[in-house]
């Protein structure tokens, strides 16, 4: 009987033991806080009853002092102090998030995210200098988010730090998938008209060169090539750039015709610039185009000709304003000893219409404006400014044109 009594002494000490490891985790779990939700908190609903008696201050130090005690609430601080930014109250978000990077008990992560949300506080402000190093903090740090290096880029756009913004570009792209060889050419033509304007050829040459080379569809790259040419003299080479210009980029004509047509000027050859012009507008019937052959007839005294080639036009369906309003004036010297045409009213109304229709309008917004620039005034975004050089009633065949 003994030798049964050895048998049962090992149960019985596993069977002590497992139910003290019971015991002690039952004890455990009961004296474990678990994390409070904030919607269950008492300072928070007192927080929520400021916010809706309009006590923002109070609100704010209800909000702080739950930071003190549950780094849980932090990510319901930062959608406040993303609220108040919104809202225009940025010294209020500013000292939220401020209060939040002082807190010991964040997390890297949490940190990261108090900081670009301050950043922002600071560039809606407008103080870009603390925008900068915060934003330069987080690039720093090695944070693989995208949104530090855009802001900072949009920094540097501001304050035309055209360099640095290219630095951030190339680290950008370090850590994304997202090409942006386009905006870095538009960068290194802002250096090179800058380089241009100082006489810096050699210089202005070189950024010229590297746009081209970080994005050959950049018109801008080829425009600034072909303007930093002929300032070297070889006004040849500038205007076959030119012309490829306009055969490449069809869109871009209203912007490519005049330094075309001046290069022809220069070379006195009125001749090859009809010649080119008639081929251009068989090409490419772009109003720009049939305007600038318009002006070169009449600048000829050949008037039925231009008049012609209008009402040529009109009869294939096409037709705008400037051009319209150019044939009121063709027409205008016929009538113009008959004191009751309507021509020069009609003339007038259309010249105002011409003068209040909008030029360029923003691919990615539809912003619209009467002057091409190479970032739009509305998203901000580069190379998405095109003329608006069309027929208000083109025809159907016309309409699918390469």
């Amino acid at each position: 009987m003994l030798h049964y009594l050895w048998l049962l002494l090992p149960v019985a000490a596993l069977s002590g033991w497992l139910a003290a490891r019971a015991r002690y985790r039952g004890r455990r779990a009961t004296e474990r806080k678990e994390p409070r939700s904030p919607f269950l908190s008492s300072r928070y609903i007192r927080g929520l009853n400021y916010l809706l008696n309009e006590q923002q201050d109070k609100a704010i130090e209800v909000f702080i002092e739950m930071v003190e005690v549950d780094s849980e609430t932090v990510e319901t601080h930062i959608v406040l102090g993303n609220l108040f930014r919104r809202r225009g109250e940025v010294d209020r978000a500013i000292r939220i998030h401020q209060n939040l990077i002082a807190r010991p008990n964040l997390s890297l992560d949490q940190r990261r995210q108090a900081l670009l949300e301050l950043g922002k506080d600071y560039m809606r402000a407008g103080l870009l200098d603390r925008a900068e190093s915060v934003f330069h903090e987080l690039v720093e740090d090695g944070i693989r988010q995208e949104e530090p290096y855009r802001l900072l880029r949009e920094i540097y756009e501001q304050e035309k730090e055209w360099q640095r913004a290219i630095e951030v570009c190339r680290q950008q792209q370090k850590i994304g998938d997202r090409d942006l060889s386009l905006l870095m050419a538009h960068y290194h033509c802002e250096l090179g008209e800058q380089e241009l304007a100082q006489g810096a050829l050699a210089s202005a040459m070189e950024h010229a060169r590297t746009a081209r080379g970080l994005c050959a569809a950049c018109v801008r790259g080829l425009l600034l090539l072909a303007e930093v040419v002929r300032a070297r003299g070889d006004s040849g080479r500038s205007m076959k750039l030119l012309r490829t210009a306009a055969v490449e980029h069809p869109d871009m004509l209203p912007v490519l015709l005049p330094p075309i047509i001046e290069g022809f000027q220069r070379e006195n050859d009125p001749a090859a610039l009809e010649d080119w012009l008639r081929s251009l507008l068989e090409a490419r019937p772009r109003p720009s185009v049939m305007l600038a052959l318009i002006n070169l007839l009449e600048q000829q005294g050949r008037r039925q000709e231009a008049r012609a080639l209008v009402e040529e036009g009109l009869e294939q369906g096409r037709m705008s304003a400037e051009v319209m309003r150019r044939y009121a004036g063709l027409l205008a010297e016929e009538y113009s000893r008959d004191d009751t045409s309507p021509i020069p009213v009609l003339s007038t109304a259309l010249a105002r219409l011409e003068e209040t229709r909008p030029a360029v309008q923003c691919r990615q917004c539809g912003f619209q404006a009467t002057k091409l620039s190479w970032q739009c005034p509305g998203c901000h975004g580069w190379d998405t400014m095109r003329p608006l050089d069309e027929w208000q009633n083109l025809k159907e065949s016309e309409s699918h044109e390469p």
